[in-house]
């Protein structure tokens, strides 16, 4: 009953030791095998940890550092990680769901002064989540730290108890991404989530959050991906929404880098 109760109070919850050490770093391990591959296609000598083969590769190839870093969600060592049967029968047991719905990709999530990409990302304003879903209004992001997680290591900010103030006015536009207007906020009011390997994060999807901007040169590396309640009732009567939206571009990829 903890678990839902603090849960329901703060919009989010902390599963410590949900999953074990060494089922994250095999998936930081096959991470770093995608990277290597490309630092030997450069002929390069892969250096003895993931931060560091990234950064080189983003320093000899940035075009290729970022191709490599797109096709990180589609790896299913990181599928099988956000979706992990310890995640399942969590959600099952305290959440009570019978029945989960996936409403769409994984993400990996990288942060370092070092890694910025030009007019690319580096962490979200301040946000909610249910626009970019839209589905079960009970749904949650799944969260997981790939690295233990410091004040200085870029963590995530939550304001605990936004979750029950409903969609808060936000700017949407393609630049601003669902940004929160500034009068929806306090910013005396977000706490830093500190986080270690083997702990999964569950964040209600109205649960207003961001990225910390502010940390030092090493790398901040994490998964997520959302959960959608295919009992609730709003869900079934909408007959299961997603702001998800598949395509395929069929036509043939000569892509030279």
């Amino acid at each position: 009953m903890k678990v839902i109760a603090d849960y329901s109070r703060d919009g989010f919850y902390v599963a410590k030791n949900l999953l074990a050490p060494t089922e994250v770093t095999e998936v930081v391990q096959n991470l770093k095998d995608t990277f290597d591959d490309q630092l030997n296609i450069l002929n390069l000598s892969a250096p003895a940890h993931i931060a560091d083969s990234m950064k080189l590769l983003y320093k000899i190839h940035l075009e290729r550092y970022k191709a490599t870093v797109s096709s990180l969600w589609r790896k299913l060592s990181v599928y099988n990680l956000l979706h992990h049967v310890k995640i399942q029968d969590f959600v099952k047991e305290h959440f009570a769901w019978k029945d989960i719905v996936i409403p769409g990709g994984q993400v990996v999530l990288i942060m370092s002064e070092s890694l910025k990409i030009p007019g690319g990302y580096f962490g979200f304003a301040p946000h909610q989540d249910y626009p970019s879903v839209q589905g079960s209004l009970d749904g949650f992001v799944v969260w997981i730290p790939l690295v233990d997680i410091d004040q200085n290591l870029y963590p995530m900010e939550i304001i605990p108890g936004s979750h029950t103030r409903g969609i808060l006015p936000s700017f949407e536009s393609d630049t601003a991404s669902w940004t929160l207007k500034p009068e929806a906020f306090n910013e005396q009011e977000f706490v830093k989530l500190e986080c270690n390997v083997g702990d999964v994060i569950f964040m209600s999807n109205f649960t207003v959050h961001r990225s910390s901007t502010s940390g030092d040169d090493r790398v901040r590396l994490a998964c997520s991906t959302r959960y959608d309640n295919a009992d609730e009732k709003t869900f079934i009567d909408r007959c299961y929404p997603t702001a998800y939206t598949r395509g395929v571009h069929r036509a043939l990829m000569n892509i030279k880098y």
